[in-house]
């Protein structure tokens, strides 16, 4: 069953912007599910303050390099506050390539919450540009590959269910794209009925204001152009 704080969750991708705005998904499950992880990540805006005497910095920018760092990181993303935005970087010392025009770039992008000129960093080598506030309330995600995002989105779901089968790739290909019309899904309503699994996933378009979804979850859902019906039985995963 549901064991997730946070279990309605909104996502609505722009590729042409590689883009991806989302609810209900909190930093540590970010990390979590990705399937290729993060390794190094550098705080552009906010942080927790609750891991001391292993960061580095450059240039003011609070650095945490290695995995097993970020996973440190993640254990005490309850203590994630406001603003908190980082950048990936694919190895130490990428850091050091940055320009000072660079880092005027990061800190806008972290104020901002969007890129004067591109998220992603030739020096860094970066997957991600991750903007969020208060966490798994809102997040801006800049994704070099959009489908990076598939295993976190599959994973939220199974993460909350009682069955051993994950989403296919399929799937989870098809559940993907449904995301560039605005879906949402509440993870309370999982019904589970002869042997079967279902989750109704409501096409409701674009929200910049999640407070909008939250305090007005019913009408939100009763106005959706459409209900898709992703569910499990004996056949494995499928959406209609």
């Amino acid at each position: 069953m549901v064991q997730k704080q946070r279990v309605i969750v909104y996502i609505k991708t722009n590729p042409k912007k590689n883009e991806i705005v989302y609810s209900g998904i909190e930093f540590a499950e970010f990390i979590r599910y990705l399937q290729q992880p993060i390794e190094n990540l550098m705080i552009i805006t906010g942080g927790c303050g609750c891991i001391s005497g292993s960061t580095k910095y450059e240039r003011g920018l609070e650095l945490f390099e290695g995995y097993e760092l970020v996973q440190k990181l993640t254990e005490k993303s309850d203590h994630i506050f406001g603003d908190f935005c980082f950048v990936d970087y694919s190895s130490p010392k990428n850091t050091e390539k940055l320009s000072e025009e660079q880092i005027a770039e990061l800190l806008y992008l972290g104020h901002v919450f969007k890129s004067l000129h591109s998220p992603f960093f030739e020096a860094l080598q970066n997957r991600f540009a991750y903007l969020a506030h208060d966490d798994g309330w809102y997040c801006k995600l800049y994704c070099k590959d959009l489908n990076d995002f598939i295993p976190v989105l599959c994973n939220k779901i199974t993460s909350s269910i009682d069955v051993a089968e994950g989403i296919t790739d399929v799937i989870g290909e098809e559940l993907f794209q449904l995301t560039t019309k605005g879906i949402l899904f509440d993870l309370d309503k999982l019904c589970y009925k002869e042997g079967k699994i279902s989750l109704e996933v409501y096409l409701v378009g674009e929200f910049l204001n999640m407070d909008t979804i939250l305090n007005n979850l019913q009408k939100v859902k009763e106005k959706a152009s459409k209900i898709c019906i992703l569910q499990n039985d004996e056949k494995g995963w499928n959406i209609s």
